[in-house]
């Protein structure tokens, strides 16, 4: 019978006026929590509290063993999207847990628009992983332009262990 265990479920940090590539929320996974059979699942919204203009935002998911998010693999990005005050975007997928050294990451993202225009971007990542390694699975964001107008936030983040 699978397990189905909450990891992690919290609002996130804003991210705002700068145009480095930032976690917006985090889960990081303890050396030797990836094993084999292991299924993860996460998902996240992302909120724009303010905006300047047309400044575009663009969301990612990030894994890898390095607390510098930039430095880990993209496993998938969206477009730059003209957002606006109050827009919504969504993340949401999967960790499949192979073998003691390969996981494969499955994820899709909304791009933040409040009507639903917006495409969705879809994507994915095998990784080799090393049992002995801590890893982190990382929301990030980034601006187009640095503006003190330009905030968004993970409104929700959560990982959950499946099987």
């Amino acid at each position: 019978m699978a397990t189905i265990r909450t990891l992690a479920s919290a609002e996130g940090t804003e991210h705002e006026n700068t145009t480095t590539e930032g976690s917006i929320a985090t889960h990081a996974f303890a050396a030797g929590s990836l094993t084999p059979g292991k299924v993860y699942m996460f998902d996240g919204l992302c909120v724009v509290n303010d905006n300047n203009s047309s400044d575009g935002l663009v969301l990612a998911v990030r894994f890898g063993s390095s607390a510098t998010v930039t430095s880990n693999t993209a496993v998938i990005s969206s477009a730059s999207v003209d957002v606006a005050d109050g827009d919504l975007a969504r993340v949401h997928g999967f960790i499949h847990c192979q073998s003691a050294g390969r996981i494969v990451i499955t994820a899709s993202i909304q791009g933040a628009d409040a009507n639903g225009t917006t495409a969705v971007y879809a994507g994915g990542s095998v990784e080799t992983i090393v049992q002995t390694t801590a890893y982190r699975l990382d929301f990030t964001a980034d601006w187009s332009a640095a503006n003190a107008d330009n905030e968004c936030a993970a409104a929700c983040w959560t990982v959950i262990e499946i099987a």
